[in-house]
């Protein structure tokens, strides 16, 4: 299987960090090397999700530095499994080395990277200015668009319309509806936006105690956190079997 690399994006509280961690966690018991990498430049909420620490010597910004002979040390391998790396900013640094980073270095970063795993999960952010976002969605095979029902997410598809047209990534978008918690419709929105949504993910209440814990959806075996992983699994498949998406 030749290495391919996936962009998770949608505006902020979409579950795009949620969706990637859990995402990553399904493709690494498939046999294949995973990484992701985080877009978020100030502060690393992915060792929350996986519940370890990242030290200076490691993550993101030792990545990003041109004289990194092997990009892979540099990825925090996940506990629970063998087949998956994430890489972040370290748990504790000074936020204002993210005025260091170029398009120029992410991109090298990520070709870099592209040769260490097979599949290669970049965990996008709302704004269009990110560079490692930006890179993610430009050297992207495919991009998963998630939204939650609300006028703001309308709003943010309406606002970054013209960068997926600059982009020309609108072909390779596959959009995900997220279940609504009771505080708008899903018909509404789906009327309200005229796209084509290939998967429905259901709402997970104890989402955010799981992520405090550092526990992954997958893991936990309840039948919402059930329904989530099988969407999961189906998208999977797609990416590692052909077909959808």
């Amino acid at each position: 299987m030749s290495s391919k690399i996936y962009a998770i994006w949608g505006r902020n509280s979409s579950g795009k960090t949620t969706f990637a961690v859990n995402l990553a966690c399904v493709l690494s018991k498939r046999d294949v090397l995973v990484g992701l990498i985080s877009s978020n430049l100030t502060y690393g909420e992915l060792q929350t999700f996986f519940g370890q620490v990242v030290s200076p010597e490691e993550g993101l910004y030792e990545a990003l530095r041109e004289d990194n002979p092997n990009i892979g040390e540099k990825f925090i391998e996940y506990g629970e499994s063998k087949n998956l790396f994430f890489l972040s900013v370290p748990t504790h640094y000074s936020g204002l080395l993210c005025d260091t980073v170029t398009l120029e270095s992410v991109e090298r970063m990520m070709n870099a990277a592209s040769l260490v795993f097979d599949i290669l999960l970049v965990d996008g952010v709302a704004e269009i200015n990110n560079p490692v976002s930006g890179v993610g969605l430009w050297l992207a095979d495919g991009i998963f668009t998630l939204h939650r029902p609300a006028i703001g997410a309308q709003m943010w598809y309406q606002g970054v319309a013209d960068f997926v047209r600059e982009l020309h990534i609108a072909q390779k978008q596959t959009h995900i509806l997220l279940a609504p918690n009771g505080e708008f419709d899903d018909k509404t929105y789906q009327s309200m936006v005229e796209l084509p949504f290939a998967y429905e993910l259901p709402y997970i209440k104890r989402a955010g105690e799981l992520e405090n814990a550092g526990t992954p959806l997958y893991f936990f075996r309840d039948r919402p956190c059930r329904h989530y992983s099988k969407v999961l699994e189906e998208i999977a498949n797609g990416i590692c079997g052909g077909g959808k998406p």
